[in-house]
């Protein structure tokens, strides 16, 4: 599988505010769906390797071939595209406010090269009140290996988390939607 790398992407860096009032900023729907995006946290596989191994992560071996392009294979252990978001979102008033926001993740990758950078890509389909738009976007930031355990950190210094990569699987923790929802991303190579 081949992700769509949009030329028109979105840095995650940074957001777009609208306000309700002087005292209180409010997201757009895109900055919550961005902000939400890049609150990422590694959580360990479903492989159950948080249990196994020693609590000094120095000691541990490195685990092989890191570096590469990882697919995304599930969310939730549900096979793409996957329904993240059915629901109502912002505050009723607000211009970002809708009775619909419906976001479906269609397919995704994660790069992870040899100088130690990342790239994340999603490609999503969201209908807001009935109309619908396919997208992608895109994080860039750093990762560090220590043993099995893999710390993912943005390129403006946010969202670092900590999990493990193993046997060419890894599983990120993502709320893509900023209302607290965080469900598991599982990428394979």
């Amino acid at each position: 599988m081949v992700i769509h790398r949009s030329t028109n992407s979105t840095n995650l860096g940074s957001t777009t505010m609208t306000h309700t009032s002087l005292d209180a900023p409010r997201m757009t729907w895109r900055a919550r769906l961005q902000k939400g995006l890049v609150v990422l946290s590694i959580a360990t596989l479903a492989t159950g390797a948080g249990a196994c191994g020693s609590k000094d992560s120095s000691t541990a071996p490195t685990p092989q071939n890191v570096p590469g392009e990882y697919l995304l294979e599930t969310i939730q252990a549900k096979q793409l595209p996957v329904k993240i978001y059915d629901g109502p979102i912002g505050e009723p008033g607000d211009d970002d406010y809708y009775d619909s926001y419906i976001l479906t993740i269609k397919r995704g990758a994660i790069d992870l090269d040899d100088a130690g950078n990342f790239h994340l890509m999603v490609d999503y389909h969201l209908v807001r009140d009935g109309d619908a738009i396919d997208d992608s976007f895109d994080g860039y930031g750093t990762y560090e290996i220590n043993g099995n355990n893999i710390v993912l950190t943005r390129e403006d210094g946010g969202g670092a988390g900590d999990g493990t990569v193993r046997s060419g699987q890894l599983s990120i923790q993502i709320s893509l939607v900023d209302e607290g929802r965080v469900m598991p991303y599982v990428f394979r190579k």
